[in-house]
């Protein structure tokens, strides 16, 4: 893979939306503040997906917030409010009318930045009879089948998108995390003249009752400017794809008019995965046996581990970090090697407190080594 450090040597050419980047309204090195939008409980594990996502860049700092600071004027303490995965409509119920014209006027006409993954791109995008924030120049269809499956999916680069990642423009395919994200289109009277930046590739439809040939080929990644300000959505889950999570800070950067830069090997590691893997209903009962053997024997535990991280499953994140507190000197170093693995840098302080506690210096040793690895998936301040 080519190493984007290169890129950082010459003058900045990346174009997004027909003009550079760096255009003369870009702030240079400075700290860029991201509000991360909470529902009081919905999808706690996205919104640390995304927050953790956020903690690649060094100059990001990311907060999790409220409909109340979004209401009032802390909110401009903010560089961009992100929409993470769970439930669009919780969302905007929680924003309430007010808050939804809020986020409007704060995007339209004071240039504020705005992210959506997955639900956060229902949100944001132009869709009747849903209460979306018509700000993202995509439409959301087929909404009654929304739980269609998820899995690994292929996706590729647009023209446009090649500009925002140089990193993947070596090949035509690459994975992301899906998880019954939004189907998007062109509306027919498109308020905000959104472009595609990837192609979704994969065919989900493992779930009975949903139909064929409906998230193929439709826009994945999309970038738009609306009022004075910018909208990226993603409608799979980079932020929780090894490998994937630095498209997040990236976008954020274009979002908030900010200079572009180039993150570490540690984290730009796109050739992990290679190839599709949609869960079938056989699939996700083998993960379900999985994650039953985590409470087995020490070759149970470990078996498992390594099966749910090369099955990429959605749940693995959840459930391993315990088994650093395991009573198996080899299943606390499978768990910790499956921890940098899945770059679960929200178990930092679970590996810091393992590499405390243990007596086994040449365990011990290990488990620095992975704490190091870790480590080095964070911006340095």
């Amino acid at each position: 893979m080519k190493t984007f450090y290169l890129l950082l040597l010459m003058p900045m050419i990346i174009v997004a939306c027909g003009k550079p980047i760096n255009d003369s309204n870009t702030n240079q090195f400075q700290q860029i503040r991201v509000g991360i939008f909470d529902t009081n409980g919905d999808s706690p594990g996205c919104i640390t997906d995304a927050y953790e996502a956020i903690r690649i860049d060094s100059m990001m700092i990311p907060e999790i917030i409220g409909a109340a600071t979004i209401m009032s004027d802390e909110v401009f303490n903010y560089d961009l409010l992100l929409f993470p995965g769970g439930s669009g409509k919780a969302q905007t119920i929680k924003l309430g009318q007010l808050g939804m014209k809020r986020v409007q006027n704060l995007v339209n006409e004071h240039g504020m930045g705005v992210l959506g993954i997955c639900a956060g791109s229902y949100v944001l995008s132009q869709t009747g009879g849903y209460p979306s924030l018509d700000l993202s120049g995509f439409e959301a269809i087929d909404i009654e089948h929304d739980h269609r499956g998820h899995g690994l999916v292929k996706f590729s680069l647009t023209e446009d998108g090649k500009a925002f990642f140089p990193e993947l423009n070596g090949e035509e395919v690459w994975y992301s995390k899906y998880y019954e994200g939004p189907v998007l289109t062109e509306p027919q009277n498109q308020l905000f003249n959104g472009k595609s930046l990837s192609t979704m590739l994969s065919d989900v439809h493992t779930v009975e009752g949903a139909p064929a040939n409906m998230t193929n080929n439709r826009p994945f990644i999309t970038a738009t400017e609306a009022g004075k300000g910018k909208v990226v959505t993603f409608v799979g889950h980079p932020e929780n794809t090894p490998g994937m999570r630095w498209m997040i800070p990236r976008m954020v950067r274009w979002a908030t008019n900010s200079e572009q830069i180039g993150y570490p090997a540690s984290v730009v590691r796109p050739h992990i995965y290679k190839g599709e893997l949609l869960y079938t209903s056989e699939q996700l009962k083998k993960q379900g046996e999985y994650f039953d053997m985590l409470w087995g024997t020490e070759q149970e535990k470990t078996v498992a581990i390594n099966s749910l991280v090369a099955q990429s499953s959605w749940s693995a994140k959840k459930k391993i970090i315990g088994l650093l507190r395991d009573e198996s000197p080899k299943v606390r170093l499978t768990a910790a090697k499956a921890i940098v693995e899945l770059e679960r840098t929200d178990a930092m302080k679970d590996l810091e407190v393992a590499v405390a506690n243990e007596t086994d210096n040449a365990l011990k040793s290990k488990l620095e080594e992975y704490l190091q690895e870790l480590q080095g998936m964070l911006g340095k301040k």
